[in-house]
């Protein structure tokens, strides 16, 4: 083990913890993510891999038994994005608990706590206008506020995208601190010294704290750690957070390139998901590394901000301008091309190709937000003395409930919010959510990955259609056209997908409106499904004698009014409803004039229908378009785990499976009963396998098998070249 210098080491790490906003704003819940499998979403599967992993990190001894269980948070310096901390408390309220803990202890035992905040929706911030720059920001600092319970000592720039106009905001707002990359300072000077000395991301010495000067004269600065390069990089992309012997190696290697006579500063910033799922255990090394080793090798495991108020920095930090003067970022060697332009970033894979389509992307979105903002301005002049503080004052109460967002927002009204009751207040809210809405839809990784069809630019796409559908609903002009023939010219890497124009109509059918709502919550009731949890609150009053019941036809039906409150904005709507479930499953829905079947509904209340109806698909799963509904159900409402849920989900499954391969089945049914066998997933040796194996077996046997009757087979465990 190597031996640790004389010179003593403050060693923090820093982990940037983000996931998009990914709920279909239309109904504020996350949807399954099949990519995700075997967890419902992303969320979920990093919350198991890396955020929770990290909250109750094991430490092992010698023979591989736990030895502990410990909280990696309350080692390192650490953000946790507002749309992801949302998803925590939601979800996982235990995770969030921990990290307050892990601050709190922090703060007790150093002086400074490890959380700091991150701009509100990981906007590339100098790309935002100064305005929205500031709302994203005032909301970043609210929503930490609300969830440690004290303000923020220091905020995560997204990507550290960074320009003097940003770092001016974080002064004006009283940050105290932030972190960058070497690569972003290219000048420093030692305090009283007038000349700079020049510096690229080779040669500053990231060993002590610096300092940047406000610009208007007064004196201000706010303090930026810089991480250290080579160190951050090598636990990214290369195996050092394998072992905790070669991490701790780095770190060492990374206070010997500091010149710094006192305490050397060592900092690894990195994405936190390293730690657990990019990385796999990672986690352990890091709870090893920080609790065991470096106390081992003399190193001191401290927090960002303790370590600048211990060792105030005495060096001035000159910014690197980028392209233009249009800012830098740690990802980006192009300035901030990577989410403007194709600037040549990319992740390299698939669908790298180029990415002009990033510039339309964008301009699409400027096309709302500019609408939204002559709408939110015009009328919101009406009700608040300054619209635009009441839309940063919105950001500490945005998910409470109703009547405490009314409050909060009562202290910037003008008389009219009074007299109008709570029809203006409810258009106060609309307005606001209209605003959520177009900050959300700047989250910087709808333009980091390679295309625009991929999972994150369809995420602030939808985000952009949603903002859409509120200023409709606010009675305003939305420029819909303009929009889509923007986003036209936005051409996806893979032929197939077609351009941002076609995602926005695929994303479009995402949506969920009040008849939706009402129609998806009237066919649960007559079925006896569950209710899906739809963005509305539904109470149903069936007329007298439409109680759902089974007639000699197995036709069932159901009339009657409708209530239905918005949960967020707190609209409340009555209308009129009338629902039939055929035979086959057919479904109709009629709610205040719109007539809508199975094919309307989201994709979640289309699964829940169809699952409880499967028994009375049986006899005609042979349709190749009903055995697919019913393989896109099964995707969305998989049989998980071995629940009494998730058996008789799998039970059912596979009478209809077993069904769809009675007689001779067609390519396209055959196909569609391979996807099936790979989500119902029998268990080796149980008879319902056995009975599969056999169906299959029988039609391998009937002649010489087709292509897809070969991989069904080759699915099932049999050889389907010896069958016959």
């Amino acid at each position: 083990m190597t031996t640790h210098a004389a010179a003593p080491i403050a060693l923090c790490f820093h982990g940037h913890f983000y996931q998009p906003p990914r709920e279909n704003p239309w109904t504020d819940r996350v949807p399954r993510e099949p990519s995700a499998v075997p967890f419902h979403d992303w969320n979920a599967r990093i919350n198991s891999e890396c955020y929770r992993a990290n909250a109750f990190a094991r430490i092992h001894d010698g023979a591989g038994r736990i030895e502990a269980i410990v909280d990696n948070y309350d080692r390192m310096s650490f953000n946790f994005g507002p749309t992801l901390a949302r998803w925590l408390g939601r979800h996982d309220p235990s995770v969030e608990t921990r990290l307050r803990e892990a601050d709190a202890a922090q703060r007790k035992r150093l002086g400074s706590g490890g959380a700091i905040a991150q701009a509100y929706a990981h906007p590339i911030v100098p790309l935002c206008t100064a305005r929205d720059a500031r709302t994203q920001l005032v909301w970043g600092l609210h929503d930490f506020n609300r969830r440690f319970g004290h303000g923020a000592e220091g905020l995560w720039l997204p990507e550290t995208a960074v320009s003097p106009d940003t770092l001016e905001t974080l002064i004006d707002l009283g940050v105290r601190y932030t972190i960058l990359a070497p690569e972003q300072i290219n000048g420093v000077r030692a305090r009283g010294v007038q000349d700079w000395t020049a510096v690229d991301r080779d040669t500053l010495d990231t060993g002590r704290g610096y300092f940047w000067r406000h610009r208007d004269g007064s004196g201000r600065t706010i303090a930026i750690g810089v991480f250290d390069g080579p160190l951050s990089r090598a636990v990214a992309f290369d195996k050092t957070a394998n072992h905790a012997d070669s991490l701790l190696d780095a770190v060492q290697a990374s206070a010997a390139r500091s010149s710094v006579s006192g305490p050397r500063l060592v900092l690894c910033a990195s994405d936190g998901e390293l730690w657990g799922h990019h990385k796999k255990f990672a986690d352990l090394t890091l709870a090893f590394a920080t609790r065991v080793g470096a106390q081992h090798r003399g190193m001191e495991v401290t927090n960002l901000g303790a370590y600048l108020a211990r060792h105030a920095p005495t060096w001035e930090a000159r910014l690197a301008e980028g392209p233009d003067g249009e800012g830098t970022a740690w990802s980006c060697g192009h300035g901030l091309g990577r989410w403007k332009r194709d600037c040549g970033c990319n992740m390299g894979g698939d669908d790298a190709g180029r990415q002009a389509w990033r510039g339309p992307l964008r301009r699409a979105l400027d096309v709302v937000r500019d609408a939204a903002g002559r709408l939110y301005e015009d009328a919101a002049g009406d009700l608040f003395r300054d619209p635009w503080a009441a839309r940063d004052g919105y950001g500490a109460v945005v998910d409470d409930p109703i009547p405490v967002r009314d409050r909060a927002l009562a202290v910037f009204a003008l008389p009219r919010w009074t007299k109008g009751g709570e029809k203006a207040r409810l258009t106060a809210r609309r307005l606001l959510e209209l605003q959520r809405a177009t900050l959300l839809m700047y989250a910087s990784c709808g333009w980091f990955f390679d295309d625009v069809a991929g999972l994150e630019g369809a995420l602030v796409i939808r985000m952009g259609a949603h903002a859409l559908d509120l200023l409709t609903d606010l009675g305003g002009r939305a420029p819909t056209r303009q929009v889509l023939e923007i986003l036209a010219e936005a051409k996806s890497n893979r032929r197939e997908s077609g351009t941002g124009a076609d995602v926005f109509r695929r994303v479009a059918r995402d949506r969920v409106t009040v008849t939706h709502a009402v129609a998806g919550a009237a066919l649960a009731d007559v079925v006896g499904a569950p209710r899906v949890d739809a963005g509305w609150t539904v109470v149903l009053s069936p007329a007298k004698g439409a109680t759902p019941a089974r007639a000699a036809a197995r036709s069932r039906a159901s009339h009657g009014s409708a209530t239905a409150a918005h949960v967020r904005s707190g609209a409340v709507e009555m209308m009129g409803y009338k629902v039939q479930a055929g035979s086959a499953g057919g479904m109709v829905a009629k709610v205040a004039g719109d007539q809508l079947t199975l094919v309307h509904l989201d994709a979640e209340t289309r699964a829940a229908l169809v699952m409880a109806e499967l028994p009375s698909l049986l006899p005609v799963v042979r349709d190749a378009k009903v055995l697919a509904l019913t393989v896109e159900a099964a995707r969305e409402l998989p049989p998980d785990g071995e629940t009494p849920e998730g058996v008789a989900r799998r039970t059912a499954l596979t009478r209809v499976l077993l069904a769809a391969l009675d007689g001779t089945p067609s390519a396209a049914n055959l196909r569609l009963a391979g996807e099936l066998v790979d989500i119902v997933a029998l268990p080796d040796a149980s008879p319902e396998k056995r009975l599969l194996e056999e169906r299959v077996w029988t039609l391998c046997a009937q002649g010489r098998p087709s292509a897809p009757l070969r991989e069904l087979a080759e699915k099932v465990g049999i050889a389907a070249s010896k069958s016959h």
